[in-house]
């Protein structure tokens, strides 16, 4: 019984422990005048970007869609190689090999969908952005 209740004795003194050095660090740091000065530094870059609000999202996507285009034609060149390979390689391959690249398939697939999609994709973004 006394190896009982001197387990329960440290368990009871380590929680204590524990207690007190979490307790110590347990103090508010804020004061008022660091929490006015926040406020007033966001409103003044809030106001500043009110000011410079001459963005327009159809620049930003005049200026991306030849990187878009690049990018679509050299996605277009690998989904080309890669299907090209798979297609190589499940002519060669046993059935349990193509059962495996049936499964590999599918991420081909979903690839095929979202760079041939980008535009979409692109078009979807630019009007949730000029919303803001």
């Amino acid at each position: 019984m006394s190896k009982k209740y001197g387990k329960i004795a440290k368990i009871s003194l380590l929680m204590l422990i524990l207690f007190v050095v979490i307790s110590a660090f347990n103090y508010v740091r804020a004061e008022d005048s660091l929490l006015t000065k926040m406020e007033t530094q966001a409103e003044n870059f809030l106001t500043t970007g009110a000011d410079q609000s001459n963005i327009s999202t159809s620049n930003i996507a005049k200026e991306f869609s030849g990187l878009g285009q690049i990018l679509t034609m050299i996605g277009a060149g690998v989904m080309v190689a890669v299907t090209t390979y798979m297609g190589i390689k499940y002519l060669t391959a046993g059935p349990e090999a193509q059962a495996k690249l049936k499964t590999q398939l599918i991420g081909v697939v979903v690839s095929g969908v979202v760079i041939f999609g980008a535009y979409g994709i692109w078009k979807l973004v630019i009007e949730i952005a000029s919303t803001f």
